[in-house]
C-alpha cells in the first residue's frame, strides 16, 4: 500500500495483513508475516476480520464471497485510518489464469479479460472515505471546485459566493434567491495489482533470492473449500488440454481485452456525440439529448449485437449521474436502448413520452414547451443549433430518480440522535457521513449557539426522502417565505422530482408525529423554529466521473429572481 511521503514527495509504504481468523495458528502466521515486513522497514499491522456468529466456520457455502467481503471492507477501512488512497494487492499470473477458467466455465465472456489492473476499491459501497469520497476532506487533494465542501447551514451571501451580493430588495436569509450548487464528492481509494504479470514460481524464487520468507494459506490447497481452490488443484495434478493452458488462456484474455479497447472507443465516439445540457445536483437530475447513432451507419462500428452492447454501455454511463443503484446491469437496458436508440433496430420508438429503467425516471421534452406544461415548470427545451450536428432528430430526455413509493421511503431514513453529543455554548462533533439513497452523503452536528435543546426524550432527526403527506404542513409553517419555496421547488425539483429530495425530519416515536424542518439540498428551511436552528446539515452529491462526459451545462452555482410576497 502507498501513500504520499511528506519528507521525500514520493510515496512509503504501510502494510496490512490480514487474519481472516478461520483457521487455527492464523493468528500466529499473520504475526510472523507482519514481523517479516518490519523487519525490513516496512511498518506492518494485523487487521483481523470480525465475523457474523453465522460465518465463522469454513465450508458454509458462500464462504468465499463473504470472506472477499470483509476482507475488502477490513482492508477499506483500514486506508481511511491511515489516509491512504492507493492498495496494492499481491495478486499474481496464476491468480489471473484461474480466474479466466473460473468465468469460462460460468459463461462470462466480458470476464474473461481477467482481473483488472487497477479499480475502484469493491465490496465498500456505502463506507465513507473509502468508496468512491472523502476526497473533499483532505487538504491535499483540492477537490471538485479547489474549495473545501460548503455546509449546507445557513445561506448567506459572504459565506458561499466571494462578491456576490444579493439584492437587498428581495434577499431573505431564510430562501436566498441564489442558491448554491452541491458539491459532489471525490476520491476513495483504489485497488492495483501490480504483480499479475508475474508468475507464483518467479516470485517464490525471488523471494528466495532475497532471502524472504514465502508465506502460504495451507487451506489454499483444499480442494473441497472454494472453487479457485478446486480449479488450483486440477492445474497442478492434471494434463489439461491445450486449449486450457496457462498460455493459451493468457491469450485469449488478452485478445478480448484488445476487441473491448476497440469497443471502448467507439463507445468514446458515441458519448463524445451526446450533450448533457443540465445537471442539476441539488435535486439528482439531468437533461440529455443522446447521439443519433444513424451518423456512425458507415464507419464499421455497428456490428450488430455490439452495438446494442455499445449503446446500452453508454446509456449505464449517463443513468450513473442520477440512478439510486450502486450497480446497473447491461442486461437491464435493453428495453431502454431500443427506446432511446431506435435507429439501431429500424423500429420506431414506442409512443409514450416517458418510461423508467434501473430507478432513473426518462421524461421526454418537447421542442419549445411552454413552461408549466408537459414535464414541469422549469422544464423546457428549445430548438438545438443549426451548426449542431448529429442531434437534429434526437428528443431532449429530462432525467431523475424515480419517485418512490410509500414503503420505499422507509427503506431510505437516515436516524441521527438529536443530542450528536452535544455540549452547551460547544458545538457538537460531526455526525459520520451516511449514505442517503445511493446519492447523497449527508452528515448532521448541533451548532455551537444552541445553548440547550429542550425536547422529549424521544425525538430524534431523520433524513429521508420528503413525504408528500408532510409537505403541506411544512408550506404552512414557512409563512410569509411559502411563496418563495414553491417558486424554488418549481424551478429546481419539478413534479414528481420534489418528492425524492432529501428532507431533514423531526419525529417523536411515542406518538409518530413528524415535522418537515428544512430541505437542505434547496437551502429551504424553518427558520423560526428552535430546532431547525440549531442543526447543521452538510449535504454531497455523490461522485460522478465526468471526464469522458459531454457535460455543456453544470449548474454549480444556480440563480433565479423572487418577488418579495
Amino acid at each position: 500500500m502507498s501513500q504520499p511521503s511528506p519528507e521525500s514527495g514520493g510515496s512509503s509504504f504501510r502494510a496490512f495483513v490480514v487474519d481472516h481468523g478461520v483457521r487455527s495458528g492464523s493468528d500466529i502466521e499473520a504475526l510472523a508475516v507482519s514481523r517479516s515486513l518490519e523487519e525490513r522497514g516496512i511498518p506492518s499491522h494485523v487487521l483481523k476480520i470480525e465475523w457474523p456468529e453465522s460465518l465463522q466456520t469454513l465450508g458454509v457455502p458462500n464462504f468465499e464471497s463473504s470472506a472477499r467481503k470483509f476482507r475488502f471492507r477490513t482492508l477499506g477501512k483500514a486506508c481511511r485510518q491511515w489516509g491512504i488512497s492507493s492498495l496494492l494487492l499481491a495478486h499474481h499470473e496464476d491468480d489471473q489464469v484461474e480466474t479466466i477458467m473460473m468465468r469460462l466455465m460460468e459463461g462470462h465472456r466480458m470476464g474473461l479479460t481477467g482481473i483488472k489492473e487497477h479499480a475502484e476499491i469493491p465490496e465498500c459501497y456505502g463506507i465513507h472515505g473509502v468508496h468512491e469520497s472523502g476526497g473533499l476532506d483532505d487538504p491535499a487533494i483540492n477537490g471538485f471546485t479547489g474549495k473545501k465542501p460548503i455546509p449546507l447551514e445557513k445561506f448567506s451571501s459572504d459565506e458561499y459566493q466571494e462578491g456576490y451580493q444579493p439584492p437587498s430588495d428581495i434577499y431573505r436569509p431564510t430562501i436566498p434567491d441564489w442558491i448554491p450548487q452541491l458539491i459532489p464528492e471525490t476520491g476513495g481509494v483504489r485497488v492495483y495489482r501490480p504483480l499479475l504479470g508475474f508468475s507464483k514460481e518467479r516470485l517464490i524464487a525471488t523471494c528466495k533470492e532475497n532471502n524472504v520468507e514465502w508465506f502460504e494459506d495451507h487451506t489454499n490447497k483444499d480442494q473441497t473449500l472454494t472453487k479457485r481452490n478446486t480449479i488450483r488443484y486440477i492445474r497442478a495434478h492434471h494434463v489439461l488440454p491445450k486449449a486450457l493452458s496457462k498460455p493459451a488462456l493468457l491469450h485469449l484474455a488478452e485478445r478480448i481485452k484488445q476487441q473491448e479497447q476497440r469497443r471502448q472507443n467507439v463507445l468514446g465516439d458515441w458519448l463524445s456525440k451526446c450533450r448533457i445540457t443540465s445537471l442539476n445536483f441539488q435535486a439528482g437530475t439531468a437533461k440529455v439529448r443522446f447521439a443519433d447513432l444513424d451518423e456512425f451507419r458507415e464507419d464499421g462500428s455497428w456490428l450488430g449485437e455490439e452495438a446494442g452492447q455499445t449503446a446500452a454501455e453508454l446509456l449505464r454511463k449517463i443513468l450513473m449521474l442520477v440512478t439510486p443503484h450502486e450497480h446497473i446491469s447491461i442486461s437491464s437496458l435493453h428495453g431502454a436502448v431500443k427506446r432511446i436508440f431506435p435507429e439501431l433496430s429500424g423500429e420506431k420508438p414506442p409512443k409514450t413520452g416517458s418510461f423508467t429503467v434501473c430507478g432513473v425516471y426518462f421524461q421526454h421534452i418537447p421542442r419549445d414547451t411552454a413552461p408549466g406544461v408537459g414535464v414541469g415548470a422549469g422544464v423546457r427545451e428549445s430548438t438545438p443549433p443549426d451548426d449542431e450536428p448529429g442531434h437534429g432528430s434526437k428528443p431532449t430526455w429530462y432525467i431523475s430518480r424515480q419517485p418512490l413509493g410509500s414503503n420505499e421511503i422507509n427503506r431510505h431514513i437516515l436516524t441521527f440522535p438529536l443530542s450528536l453529543s452535544h455540549r452547551p455554548g460547544k458545538a457538537s462533533e460531526w455526525s459520520a457521513f451516511q449514505l442517503l439513497d445511493g446519492r447523497y452523503w449527508i452528515r448532521l452536528r448541533i451548532r455551537s449557539h444552541a445553548d440547550s435543546i429542550d425536547i422529549p426524550p424521544s425525538t430524534t432527526l431523520q433524513i429521508k426522502p420528503l413525504p408528500q403527506e408532510l409537505w403541506p404542513g411544512f408550506k404552512e409553517e414557512l409563512g410569509r417565505d411559502r411563496c418563495q419555496a414553491v417558486e424554488i421547488m418549481k424551478k429546481r425539483a419539478p413534479g414528481g422530482v420534489r418528492w425524492t429530495l432529501p428532507a431533514l425530519v423531526m419525529r417523536e416515536e411515542s406518538s409518530g408525529k413528524e415535522r418537515v424542518l428544512a430541505l437542505p439540498t434547496l437551502g429551504i428551511s424553518l427558520l423560526h423554529d428552535d430546532i431547525s436552528k440549531k442543526v447543521q446539515c452538510e449535504i454531497r452529491y455523490k461522485k460522478i466521473h465526468t471526464t469522458e462526459l459531454p457535460i455543456i451545462k453544470a449548474e454549480w452555482w444556480a440563480r433565479s429572481s423572487y418577488s418579495q410576497s
